[in-house]
């Protein structure tokens, strides 16, 4: 039953893109909205980071964990990442210093230190499928790392 949902979705949506690129070369954006929020398209997780599954307040900044990311076209990948992010821009110190709990079993996985003026980080990986940093970006009012991961389920 999921299968054939699925299918469906992805019917609809390759049919509604066309209507939905006219739509919007003739300027009507707001019902192009629509369509799209009908067919329940989401930017890929590799995109956005994936949901923010812990938020950690520091007083006039935060940090935001989000999920591991292992997603693949049908199954999970044998590496992903994970996002973890600091807002807003104006109120972080000039350098961060966290650990991190990757699972949500209560033990820091990696600890990362941040150099927010020049946007550099160092990691610490504690657990074995912690592999290395893959970048420190900016992203519009956040300051994010990403860490590449082994899929520890596999």
């Amino acid at each position: 039953m999921e299968k054939l949902k699925a299918f469906f979705g992805y019917a609809m949506a390759v049919l509604a893109f066309p209507l939905i690129v006219v739509m919007i070369m003739a300027g009507v954006t707001g019902l192009g909205d629509v369509f799209v929020e009908a067919t329940g398209l989401q930017t890929a997780a590799k995109f956005t980071g994936g949901e923010v599954v812990r938020t950690v307040g520091h007083g006039a900044y935060e940090t935001r964990v989000h999920r591991m990311v292992f997603d693949a076209l049908f199954w999970e990948r044998s590496e992903g990442f994970i996002q973890v992010a600091w807002a807003p821009l104006d109120a972080l110190p000039a350098r961060i210093d966290e650990e991190i709990d990757a699972d949500g079993d209560g033990q820091a996985d990696f600890r990362v230190e941040v150099d927010t003026a020049n946007k550099e980080s160092t990691l610490t990986p504690y657990a074995s499928w912690v592999l290395d940093l893959e970048g420190t970006y900016r992203l519009n009012d956040t300051l994010a790392v990403r860490v590449r991961l082994r899929n520890p389920s596999r």
